[in-house]
């Protein structure tokens, strides 16, 4: 993967993160969830699970992921499930959304800086 596509994937990830946030701020979700330590703990480790299932198959979802209506639908239910989540009253589940996204731009930095995935099994990213 080149430096192209993190940007591109650390741009996407940032720009869901922030829809979400304002979207659900707008709505009345009150900010004082995404401060709160359950919902940080569950969007980072919930972001490492599911790097590492991918990172298991690297060429597949790397193949899969280059599909733009992959990377379009991935937002588009990030953002679903987030205002289905705030619907229901679970603004809980809107704070792990947009922890899991803030860890991976995280990533996304540490791979940009460093040149390797710390959560690969092999030095490519």
């Amino acid at each position: 993967m080149d430096r192209r596509q993190l940007y591109r994937d650390g741009l996407l990830a940032t720009a869901t993160c922030a829809a979400l946030l304002v979207g659900s701020l707008s709505l009345g979700v009150d900010g004082g969830v995404f401060v709160t330590p359950f919902p940080a703990v569950a969007g980072c480790v919930g972001m490492v699970g599911v790097e590492v299932v991918l990172l298991r198959r690297p060429e597949l979802t790397r193949r899969l992921w280059e599909r733009r209506t992959v990377q379009g639908g991935s937002a588009l239910v990030v953002l679903g499930s987030g205002g289905l989540a705030v619907s229901l009253g679970a603004t809980w589940v809107v704070a792990v959304l947009v922890w899991g996204l803030l860890a991976y731009v995280a990533l996304v930095g540490v791979v940009l800086v460093s040149g390797r995935n710390p959560l690969a099994w092999s030095d490519r990213y």
